[in-house]
């Protein structure tokens, strides 16, 4: 006989004879999830937690662990003493009380490439008696984790569990619960339910059926509160939720990290009591190094005696939050809580705390009270900033941040100050302030930046300095600090566009003499040359006029003022012009651009120019050609829009800019027009691209995205377009995946999301306009299958095949699949099905007939083995799923 088919036999045998003690035996599995530890690269340490009954004759010193890749391995029970597992490394867990046995079981494991992986346990069977999932002493007991593996984000570990997974409630009262989770690398969490699972992985579809749980079941999202309003009926449920943990990428979009499922029990009782209840507090910001201090305060309406305590991260960190142990005494009960986070504890992500009172009934059970605060910790302001003008650059200092594990530090500039005042836990430099990111440097001690871009004379220029931390978290901005350049050289006034012409135009140009030249080092009298460079922000300047220092002003005749702006330049001699001492700064005339809309102009003023534009004033001519001009409006940035007008009629405008320079004792105001330009309204616009923000959570086939318009844009959009494609090598389609969308939210809630998307705008022309695809992004997946575990190949319509698991509305647990095969073999070893295309296996899936014979097969038990690789944007690893299925006649 062929030695691998042997070897299969022997597997098959094994795996029946195996399951056969569970099944009978098996009654003690409560609670329980799966948690994992970067160890670096590639390989992590894997924790399987669970909670099962003392008083059950079974008890494990090992479970076997899937991980996700086509391997298993045991992993052994490390808590407890030595006295229960004889003969094996393994511990003997722990007696908690109340018939709970905490079991703790750790091993180690190196993934073969990177990309999501489903690591799980299975221990038959749960104990008996659980309400909501029906003749639970014959249900496996299944957890399952999600984990990223991804060298680009970091390593990362899951949020660790604080709370046990049992509790217990009392009908018509309010049960709340919060398993504590923390996440030590500050990644974002995010909580949902799901149904507890059973053999395999299968969802156990009664878990919230209203036939076993007639009242609301909710889990806040954000805070992680599952709140039971309110249990009507007494006896024990076992309910499932899973957290998980989102990373920002590169591109400043969240990446699901990894996800955690914790199956939970609750024990709900008769009785008369109340639960207390905590006075509402927080959120909190604080700054390290700086203390926070608040009272937390429980009633209980029974005026029961209390005891409140406080879990979660800030606990969990050093130095540590101080608050009782518990604290205890009759209600109302009052306890302090006080935390000095350090450096260490600044992170992007917020702490949470969960404040938990319980009450000492005179009659048990006793009843909990929680209140979940939310504590973000924050970096301080760098201090002594200084800003040192030295000839033609500007030396920034600054004190090195409070906090030594920043990584570097942002730098910020402006024209003229802001007046900034950062509002309460607001960090780094926000948009509103004009400030824009010059530079950076890079580590805690390096607190030293030399400015030498694009500085001119006449100019005050403002900092703020924000230190940097490797979680993307920023300190507080630095107060801002500022300083010019001195005024050595000649500076532009006036750049005032007299004549609009492409032949005859006239720009006037005016200058002041150098306020702080050095006479005695540079004597007079002194000569200046004009240059004149084409474009705003030109550079290729020649020589136009020389001019002697009594002349601070030329009339620039005979050139083109249509089709382009002039920039000017003053160079200065003396020595009777044959010692250059130096050459001012540029500036440019103002450009008009008219840009036609749907009944509407848009005007953009364009200059580059030492001085700032406070005010924009727009004239536009009465009627074509008649010379006279009505102010109209106003612009305090480069843009105006002039609306209610009628298309296909001509309409002609100019700026007058308002300027000023931000340094000291300089002339104002500074008035310069631009050229006149003339357009005729039409709506052949295009739509701006949306701004599109994405959520993707690939286990449950789940993609959200959301955009907005960017301001300043036309507001005659009537839908949006989705466009999909595959992969990045592929090109759009010329037809979109998702048309005539009229919201600004759209969800895909079905089938596979991997691949790339984007969104397009249609506007509401007679011949629609569209705008082009300038965001895109990709999506990776994660694959996903549901097998049952039993089928009845009878003819009679009802569970006929042995295809996937479909949900409520007929869809399969079947997604993100590639190079797939399954094969089912009988107890002998022999196959009699296999089928390696997937849409084949999903529709017709094995008919109970033998491939080879075409016969009915007998009913028993019949194994599969599943190779597949999970859909992928580049190479995902094979993974291969085992299990039983049980086929009935």
């Amino acid at each position: 006989m062929n030695t691998s088919l042997v070897n299969l036999q022997k597997h098959i045998f094994t795996l029946l004879i195996g399951l056969l003690p569970w099944v009978a035996f098996g009654t003690h599995n409560r609670a329980g999830e799966i948690t994992y530890r970067s160890l670096g690269g590639n390989t992590y340490e894997i924790t399987v937690t669970t909670y099962t009954k003392v008083s059950s004759q079974i008890d494990r010193c090992e479970l076997t662990i899937e991980w996700g890749d086509g391997t298993s391995s045991t992993v052994y029970r490390v808590n407890g003493g030595n006295a229960r597992c004889p003969n094996s490394p393994a511990r003997d867990g722990i007696n908690i009380g109340n018939d709970i046995r905490l079991n703790i079981y750790r091993g180690e494991h190196t993934f073969p490439t990177q990309g999501y992986y489903t690591i799980s346990v299975q221990d038959l069977n749960r104990n008996a008696g659980v309400v909501n999932i029906p003749n639970s002493v014959q249900v496996p007991f299944y957890v399952s984790t999600t984990l990223f593996v991804r060298s680009d984000l970091g390593p990362n570990n899951s949020p660790t569990l604080l709370n046990p997974p049992i509790d217990q409630g009392c009908v018509n009262r309010l049960f709340i619960h919060n398993a504590g989770a923390f996440d030590e690398d500050g990644d974002s969490l995010a909580y949902e339910l799901v149904q507890c699972k059973g053999l395999n992985g299968r969802n156990i579809p009664e878990t919230y059926n209203p036939s076993f749980v007639q009242d609301s079941v909710e889990i806040n999202p954000i805070t992680g509160d599952f709140i039971w309003d309110v249990p009507k009926a007494a006896g024990q449920f076992n309910f499932a939720f899973v957290i998980k943990e989102f990373r920002k990428n590169r591109q400043g979009n969240y990446e699901l990290m990894g996800s955690v499922t914790r199956d939970m029990q609750i024990d709900i009782e008769t009785c008369s009591n109340n639960p207390p209840v905590i006075d509402p507090l927080g959120p909190f910001c604080i700054e390290a190094g700086n203390t926070l201090n608040f009272q937390v305060t429980a009633t209980d309406p029974d005026n029961d005696p209390l005891a409140l305590s406080g879990s979660g991260g800030p606990f969990e960190v050093t130095p540590s939050a101080l608050f009782p142990d518990p604290a205890t005494g009759p209600s109302p009960l009052t306890a302090n809580f006080s935390w000095t986070p350090g450096c260490d504890q600044v992170r992007l992500q917020p702490y949470y705390v969960t404040f938990r009172a319980e009450d000492i009934p005179a009659t048990p059970p006793p009843l909990v009270g929680l209140r979940t605060v939310e504590i973000t910790v924050i970096a301080p302001r760098c201090e002594n900033p200084a800003a040192t003008a030295n000839q033609t650059v500007i030396d920034l200092t600054w004190d090195a941040n409070l906090c030594t594990d920043a990584e570097g530090y942002d730098l910020y500039r402006r024209n003229g100050t802001y007046g900034y005042v950062p509002a309460d836990c607001e960090t780094g430099v926000p948009d509103f302030t004009g400030y824009e990111y010059i530079g950076s440097t890079a580590g805690w001690s390096s607190t030293m930046y030399t400015d030498s871009v694009e500085l001119d004379q006449g100019v005050q220029y403002c900092y703020m300095v924000v230190a940097t931390f490797p979680d993307g978290s920023e300190s507080v901005a630095s107060v801002e600090f500022c300083a010019e350049l001195p005024q050595t050289l000649p500076i532009m006034t006036h750049v005032d566009v007299n004549a609009t012409d492409a032949v005859n135009g006239e720009v006037q140009v005016s200058w002041i003499h150098a306020p702080e030249i050095d006479s005695n080092a540079f004597p007079p009298p002194y000569t200046y040359e004009l240059e004149r460079a084409p474009g705003i922000d030109g550079t290729n300047f020649t020589t136009i006029a020389t001019l002697p220092d009594t002349d601070t002003t030329y009339l620039d005749a005979g050139i083109n003022t249509v089709d382009g702006g002039w920039n000017y330049r003053v160079r200065i001699f003396n020595n009777n012009g044959t010692s250059e001492i130096g050459v001012s700064g540029s500036a440019s005339s103002i450009y008009a651009i008219a840009t036609p809309r749907d009944e509407a102009v848009q005007l953009t003023f364009n200059s580059v120019t030492p001085w700032v534009y406070d005010t924009t004033i727009v004239f536009r001519e009465t009627s074509p050609g008649s010379g006279i001009w009505d102010s109209i409006g106003f612009t305090t940035t480069n843009v105006y829009i002039d609306t209610g007008l009628i298309n296909s009629t001509q309409y002609c405008y100019y700026g007058l800019g308002v300027g000023r320079y931000t340094g000291t004792g300089l002339p104002a105001p500074l008035l310069n027009r631009s050229q006149q330009v003339c357009s005729e309204p039409a709506d052949n616009e295009a739509p701006c691209a949306p701004e599109v923000s994405w959520f993707a959570d690939c286990e449950n086939a789940y993609l959200r995205l959301s955009w907005t318009i960017p301001p300043g844009c036309p507001n005659d959009i009537v839908s949006y377009n989705i466009y999909y494609r595959p992969t990045p090598d592929d090109p759009w389609p010329a037809d979109p995946l998702v048309s005539g969308i009229t919201g600004t939210v759209f969800e895909f809630t079905e089938g596979s999301i991997v691949g790339c998307y984007a969104v397009t705008a249609v506007d509401d022309a007679d011949i629609p306009n569209e705008s082009d695809i300038i965001e895109a992004f990709c999506i990776e997946g994660c694959a996903q299958i549901q097998l049952p575990n039993v089928f009845s190949p009878d003819g009679d319509g009802v569970n006929d095949f042995f295809f996937p698991v479909r949900d409520a509305n007929g869809n399969p647990f079947f997604r993100d699949i590639a190079d797939f095969q399954i094969d089912v073999y009988n107890r002998w070893g022999r196959l009699v099905y296999r089928s390696t295309d997937p849409n084949e296996f999903v529709t017709t899936g094995w008919d109970g007939n033998d491939r080879t014979t075409g016969e009915p097969c007998v009913e028993g038990v019949y194994f599969y083995i599943c190779n597949y690789r999970a859909r992928s944007l580049g190479t995902a690893p094979s993974q291969v799923l085992q299990g039983s299925i049980h086929l009935f006649r």
